[in-house]
């Protein structure tokens, strides 16, 4: 498919039931050390949220709304969160569909108490029939036999079709969660320019998938750092929103940003995977802030259309900046996500994504710092 649709994944951190097991252990071990580096560090200059994909971000906003959590704050009381005394045992689900993908996998977990250990054994909700219906059709989800949040879809499940609805259904020990999304239209990258930052004329075409399988090789799609304005165009389609996702593939490769004002530590803490806050692109079009790069090598741009349930997730959920601002309304001041799930909390919902490949090569390559195996 057009720019390479086949090769973009869903945004998770792996394909396998292996590296989703680990993605699940990491989530809920990191969810408490993660909401104290978000309040430390919440004046980032960068709309880009480092250190996690989209898919475990989510898990891991999802994983704080376990734990009690809003905001980072600690003066929260036990039944403040749902507005009951101790609001445990609510479901909680998380299933993201890509359009032209299999169906994916679905995480089910339950509420604790504030204060009690997040752990599969713990959050997990196994035994739960799970099942996602569509034109008519429903199919039945399978418990992992070693993780018990984790269901998988049957194997011979279709790929997941645009403008089409599907409701996913979990019930549990006398609980019934439900959620419906409408998929986005198929979404195509139609070009890729690089501009110039002071006429903005266009001063090079980046190869797509279309072109060649190999975009990564061809000189075209070779990008000094800092140097011109890098954006995609497109033609917009009824969506919510887009959400944008930049991947480092090579690694080991050393840094190109390089600032005054970050430490051992900060650089420590970048990530290969970043993901943007949720947007509106109205005319199509939209501009890679070079800050958001920091490695060198090749890089794979994904943009993602995303649906209301999506877009409605992201834009209020503290990690991806949704306190009212980026992809917000003038006024908005959310406390907490909006998850359009009803019985539970969590997110279910879809988008469509196109992707482009480019390779960032160092202004000056005599002095670059190592990544030290990030």
């Amino acid at each position: 498919m057009r720019n390479g649709i086949s090769r973009c994944s869903t945004p998770t951190t792996g394909g396998t039931s292996g590296s989703l097991r680990t993605t699940v252990g990491e989530t809920l071990r990191l969810v408490c050390s993660r909401c104290f580096l978000s309040c430390r560090r919440s004046g980032s200059t960068s709309g880009f949220r480092r250190g996690m994909t989209m898919k475990r971000a989510m898990l891991l906003t999802v994983s704080l709304m376990i734990l009690g959590l809003s905001g980072c704050s600690t003066e929260r009381g036990p039944g403040e969160l749902f507005g009951t005394e101790i609001d445990e045992g609510r479901l909680v689900v998380d299933g993201l569909l890509i359009v032209d993908r299999p169906l994916p996998v679905v995480i089910v977990g339950q509420t604790v108490a504030p204060g009690q250990p997040v752990t599969d054994s713990n959050a997990g909700v196994g035994g739960a029939q799970v099942s996602v219906s569509v034109e008519g059709q429903t199919f039945a989800y399978t418990n992992d036999t070693e993780t018990r949040a984790l269901y998988h879809p049957p194997a011979d499940a279709p790929v997941v079709l645009p403008n089409t609805q599907y409701t996913l259904s979990v019930v549990s020990e006398g609980r019934t969660a439900t959620s419906a999304t409408v998929t986005p239209d198929r979404f195509l990258i139609r070009d890729a320019v690089l501009l110039d930052e002071q006429s903005l004329a266009v001063t090079r075409t980046f190869a797509t998938y279309t072109d060649t399988p190999d975009v990564f090789s061809v000189p075209e799609n070779r990008v000094v750092y800092q140097e011109g304005l890098l954006e995609a165009r497109f033609d917009p389609i009824q969506a919510a929103g887009y959400q944008v996702g930049v991947l480092s593939l090579d690694e080991g490769s050393p840094f190109v940003l390089s600032a005054d004002f970050l430490d051992d530590r900060d650089y420590g803490g970048f990530d290969r995977n970043g993901s943007s806050p949720a947007f509106l692109a109205p005319n199509g079009s939209l501009r890679l802030p070079w800050f958001a790069i920091a490695f060198a090598g090749r890089h794979t741009l994904r943009i993602f259309a995303v649906d209301k349930n999506w877009f409605d997730f992201i834009r209020t959920s503290p990690e991806f900046g949704g306190d009212g601002g980026f992809g917000g309304n003038a006024g908005d001041n959310f406390k907490f996500p909006a998850f359009n799930v009803d019985g539970g909390i969590g997110v279910f919902g879809s988008a469509s994504v196109d992707s482009l490949g480019f390779v960032v090569v160092p202004r000056d390559s005599t002095d670059l710092r190592p990544s030290n195996g990030l």
